[in-house]
């Protein structure tokens, strides 16, 4: 009797195939040692033909394994390569084969995993559906150009959707609707975090329309909810400011904390109205005895020249002349996509909670507390968008004005004052 071809066996009812699944790999595929397939027939030459379109399926899902951080999508790839092997016979006979071990398989999935399993696999294989995880990887690469942040957010809502749906045949208007209802109630994600949200899932499904030949983007709008926040809502979700005895609170907190960094962090944002990683990104040669230029910002108006506040003078001398990596303020590159403020971010919520305050406080509301002084003081509209790095509310100034001159933003700087600590604290006069 001649030797068995490799990965092959001969068991009482016929041929098998066999592949070993490598050890890191078994938890993917429901911890199993090896595939097992019978090849169908006690005709060796039959068996081995069925043989290597098998094992070719096995292998791709194997590789596909590997290089996945998805057990979804690593199943959805052995359907496309049941797919795949029957779309490349063009022998009718073959093909016939092939379709049959697929049906097969398909009552496989049936009986160890259930309908909705075995419904997916048929739609992938014989309706040509396309599968959603197993796409996500290419699509990932699409946008390999956009920054990491934006990058991981988009997979993050990409993978929300395929937690919902398997495939496109899954994807109706009424389905939609239900996606959208769930992220909203279950993951409580206001309108606004909602749309980013919906922002992210468009671009994959426009990059399946666009491959894949899919007509899917038109269902997935926000109007799919059949309502929008009204502005009442939205104000009351919104972040509120601190009052200015509020924040001496949170600085005086992080000075009792002996939090030196975050109490000057929350000084500098108290007296500059900068977001946090505004002020983290800050380096010695932007600093003046006048003020502050903040290079690096999320907006373009958010490129700007900040006035230095009396009360930071002594403050920002003690902070360039401590400064032993360039920056004024301590932080770390190793925070949330590179942020060096991510962990003073942690921190200030820590902090803000312990002393009272909940979700609609954060540290962004210390900026907001700045604005509010400057338009109780009478500050025009126009000097405290140069001052706070806002777009001008009116298109003469916003277009054509080169910006209030730095005299006039160290006169409205003036205007913030606050009490106790944080008024005139004595570290910042020593």
């Amino acid at each position: 009797m001649q030797p068995l071809p490799k990965y092959m066996q001969l068991r009482r009812r016929g041929y098998y195939a066999v592949l070993e699944i490598p050890k890191a790999l078994r938890s993917i595929f429901d911890d199993k040692a090896r595939f097992v397939k019978s090849l169908g027939t006690r005709d060796l030459r039959v068996a081995e033909q069925r043989l290597g379109l098998i094992l070719l399926g096995w292998r791709k899902l194997i590789e596909k394994a590997k290089g996945s951080d998805s057990a979804l999508a690593s199943i959805q790839w052995e359907y496309q390569q049941w797919r795949s092997q029957i779309e490349s016979i063009t022998d009718d006979f073959d093909k016939a084969d092939v379709e049959s071990l697929a049906h097969e398989r398909i009552e496989e999935l049936l009986r160890t995993k259930g309908r909705e399993a075995a419904s997916e696999a048929y739609a992938v294989i014989f309706k040509k559906a396309q599968p959603l995880a197993a796409r996500i990887d290419e699509w990932m690469a699409s946008i390999g150009h956009l920054a990491a942040k934006t990058q991981a957010t988009s997979k993050k809502a990409a993978m929300e959707l395929c937690e919902h749906f398997k495939t496109t045949a899954d994807i109706d208007k009424e389905g939609v609707k239900g996606f959208l209802v769930k992220l909203r109630t279950d993951k409580k994600l206001s309108d606004k975090t909602l749309s980013c949200r919906l922002s992210f899932v468009r671009s994959f499904i426009s990059y399946l329309d666009e491959k894949y030949g899919t007509d899917l983007l038109p269902l997935f709008t926000i109007k799919a909810l059949g309502r929008g926040a009204d502005a009442k809502s939205v104000k009351q979700r919104a972040w509120v400011p601190f009052k200015a005895s509020e924040v001496t609170q949170l600085y005086q907190a992080a000075i009792d904390k002996q939090d030196g960094v975050l109490a000057d962090i929350i000084a500098c944002a108290a007296y500059t109205g900068c977001r946090i990683e505004e002020l983290g990104q800050i380096k010695l040669e932007h600093v003046t005895e006048e003020s502050i230029t903040i290079a690096d910002s999320k907006t373009a108006a958010g490129i700007r020249e900040v006035p230095l506040h009396p009360a930071l003078s002594k403050l920002m001398d003690r902070l360039v002349s401590e400064s032993t990596d360039g920056y004024i303020l301590k932080g770390s590159d190793k925070g949330s996509y590179g942020k060096r403020t991510d962990a003073l971010g942690k921190r200030f919520g820590q902090l803000k909670r312990q002393e009272g305050f909940g979700d609609r406080h954060v540290f962004h509301s210390i900026r907001k507390s700045v604005v509010s002084q400057l338009e109780q003081a009478g500050v025009s509209e126009n000097t405290t968008a140069d001052i706070i790095g806002h777009d001008k509310p009116r298109i003469t100034y916003g277009l054509y004005s080169a910006g209030a001159s730095l005299k006039q933003k160290i006169d409205a700087i003036k205007q913030v004052r606050y009490e106790g600590a944080l008024g005139m604290p004595k570290h910042l006069l020593a």
